[in-house]
């Protein structure tokens, strides 16, 4: 399986898909946060800055120059993308997409260029907000691959670091990965933005539990988390409308109407108060490609952190635990 490593685990495993939600929403939160917003604009955001980069990070050797936190492109190299363009990367709504824009802009975090698109300036990446999230998606960063390698998945990593700080091309790399992720919900399942993180919010509710246990986690390893046994339902937490909608800050409107969609095409159901994902669903074949490409991106990413030398055993030591 190329050049990632894995135990006894299978690489589809729910487990690897189960740590990839929970590092997703917790990315989105750290950058919804850093600029006091909500995730949808988050992540166009995101699109944003990445298609500004694109053509910088494509040539050879440019992505290493750009490492550390103190090294960011001048606006000169950014170039801007349309407003549709980014609908069109993120599979939204040109208004919706327009609105989420000119958030932005109100916040000062992007600008029009003189063709007409976005760009985020050199100065909202270097701010000391912009740092600040840096280093705790950094952080987040780390503890994912540490996770990741306990339940037997890791990639080959460098000995040392390409560069003494890598919190710049580290929190990229993680961005990219999200994004990727991000438009996975749409092409397999077929779920809007919104939706999409609303449904994977549930399940991470429903099952984050079973991952910090240990012992559940080995006696469900081909279970809970495998492509073929699914673990019951009535081992998964419901999580009410009002939580969900607090967890990833989303409007409480909003996020009834989604879950309403979402009920009613049968990918969640209503428990009690609350709200599960049941394992009928989890078997859908959609899903399940979900599960499959999942894996393969991950793969993708802790490819590209170990070639930076981001593996196991550097980022315990990030962390203060090697």
């Amino acid at each position: 399986m190329d050049d990632v490593e894995y135990g006894a685990h299978r690489p589809q495993s729910r487990q690897v898909m189960a740590l990839s939600i929970d590092f997703l929403l917790k990315t989105i939160d750290i950058v919804t946060r850093s600029m006091d917003g909500e995730p949808v604009t988050a992540v166009v955001y995101l699109a944003i800055s990445q298609a500004n980069l694109r053509a910088v990070f494509e040539a050879a050797g440019e992505d290493l120059r750009y490492a550390a936190f103190i090294n960011n492109p001048e606006d000169a190299m950014r170039t801007p993308v349309s407003v549709l363009a980014v609908a069109r990367d993120l599979d939204l709504p040109y208004e919706t997409t327009r609105r989420h824009v000119g958030k932005l802009q109100a916040r000062g975090l992007c600008r029009r260029a003189a063709d007409g698109g976005v760009v985020i300036p050199q100065g909202v990446s270097t701010s000391p907000a912009a740092e600040a999230a840096m280093e705790t998606l950094c952080q987040l960063t780390y503890r994912y691959v540490v996770d990741l390698a306990a339940i037997g998945v890791q990639a080959p990593a460098r000995r040392k670091p390409v560069a003494p700080d890598l919190r710049r091309i580290a929190s990229r790399e993680a961005a990219y990965y999200v994004l990727n992720q991000v438009k996975l919900a749409r092409t397999t399942v077929g779920l809007s933005l919104s939706t999409g993180l609303l449904l994977l919010a549930i399940i991470r509710a429903n099952a984050l539990h079973l991952l910090s246990d240990a012992e559940r986690r080995q006696a469900h390893a081909d279970g809970a988390f495998g492509l073929d046994v699914i673990v019951p339902d009535d081992m998964r937490r419901p999580i009410t409308t009002y939580a969900l909608a607090t967890e990833i800050e989303m409007p409480y409107e909003t996020a009834r109407r989604q879950v309403g969609w979402l009920v009613e095409a049968g990918l969640c159901e209503r428990r009690g108060k609350g709200l599960i994902v049941p394992a009928r669903s989890l078997m859908r074949p959609e899903m399940l490609e979900a599960v499959s490409v999942n894996w393969a991106e991950t793969q993708r990413f802790l490819a590209a952190l170990g070639r930076l030398g981001i593996g196991p055993a550097q980022a315990r030591k990030s962390l203060g635990r090697g």
